[in-house]
């Protein structure tokens, strides 16, 4: 202990203060002189995730649930429209156009959505990083499981739009 003292310069924590300064990990790898030097030092750095995009189309419905009613003739009808988004990413949801007065539950979109995001290959994990709070000054990073969620809804014009189905993919096919 008494050659570190030695060494001058400034040291971290009063060795007499109870109160803990930090915290450090590490190893030692100690190696006998007369063997041979070991090999290249490994990288342990964490991996970086990539970025992708998910390309999903919808092109139809069908069979969805009739939800309203025509004031006049009676006729049962939807207002469809499709809603998308990646786990994580709600607040990024994409939306449809609506294909109105839908009389059979078809309904007609050819609508492409984009989702771009961050992926680590090796733990099959989506890597989202947000502030936990507007008062937050970093950002923290979430691992994820990919999951993309389509939901179906009925729009309607003076009310809140009706929630008619949803379909969960839970897990990304990877691709070549």
């Amino acid at each position: 202990m008494e050659s570190w003292n030695g060494l001058g310069g400034t040291r971290g924590a009063d060795s007499a203060s109870p109160t803990p300064q930090g915290r450090l990990e590490m190893w030692v790898d100690m190696f006998p002189m007369d063997m041979p030097a070991p090999g290249p030092a490994i990288d342990i750095s964490p991996r970086k995730p990539k970025k992708y995009e998910l390309r999903v189309i919808v092109w139809n419905t069908d069979e969805v649930i009739l939800e309203d009613d025509d004031y006049f003739t009676g006729e049962k009808s939807s207002d469809i429209f499709v809603r998308g988004w990646l786990k994580g990413q709600q607040e990024d949801k994409q939306d449809t156009d609506v294909h109105y007065h839908s009389l059979t539950g078809e309904g007609n979109f050819n609508w492409r959505y984009i989702f771009p995001f961050d992926y680590l290959m090796a733990e099959e994990r989506i890597v989202i990083s947000k502030k936990e709070s507007m008062f937050s000054w970093d950002e923290t990073e979430y691992k994820i499981p990919a999951r993309l969620t389509l939901q179906v809804w009925d729009a309607d014009h003076f009310s809140a739009d009706d929630f008619l189905g949803r379909w969960r993919v839970q897990s990304i096919p990877k691709t070549s």
